[in-house]
């Protein structure tokens, strides 16, 4: 009975073992980030490593973001370069389930932000259109969080990185 009970208890605290090393706080980057402006989006890639078991969250933003955009004439002629930079903040988010291993390769792009109205992009006239065509990125921030109790809310702070994109 007491072989039994050691045992029992042996099993017992290598199992709490097992948990909080599941559960670990050293995360950090096997590969990367990087960061790549795509014109109008902005995209981050890398893999971490000494994640726990739960969902990750990646997201990439850019408050301070400012875009140009090109007025178009309803005869379709274009007139670049005569609108001002207009702020454009931009983020995107994407979430991954259950690293493998505590290890995780992420890709996370931001959304293309709406195009202005003509107003908005100054066109000579609202009969024109606007459209963005590049969007300035400036300095942002790469975070990603994790969901160690399984209730959706990411509540776990893995990484933060700066990002400054010319």
């Amino acid at each position: 009975m007491r072989r039994t009970t050691i045992t029992l208890l042996t099993l017992l605290a290598l199992a709490s073992i097992t948990i909080v090393v599941v559960w670990a706080d050293s995360a950090h980057y096997k590969k990367g980030p990087s960061f790549v402006d795509n014109g109008i989006t902005a995209t981050a890639t890398g893999t971490i490593a000494g994640l726990g078991n739960g969902d990750v969250s990646a997201t990439l933003s850019f408050p301070n973001a400012t875009s140009t955009t090109i007025c178009t004439s309803p005869g379709g002629n274009d007139a670049p370069g005569q609108n001002p930079a207009a702020p454009t903040p931009v983020t995107g988010t994407a979430v991954f389930s259950n690293p493998k291993n505590g290890s995780l390769a992420f890709t996370v792009t931001t959304q293309a932000p709406a195009n202005p109205t003509p107003q908005q992009a100054g066109c000579a006239n609202p009969n024109w259109t606007a459209r963005i065509d590049n969007v300035t990125f400036g300095a942002g921030t790469l975070t990603i969080r994790q969901d160690n109790d399984g209730n959706g809310s990411f509540e776990t702070l893995v990484l933060t990185s700066n990002v400054n994109l010319p």
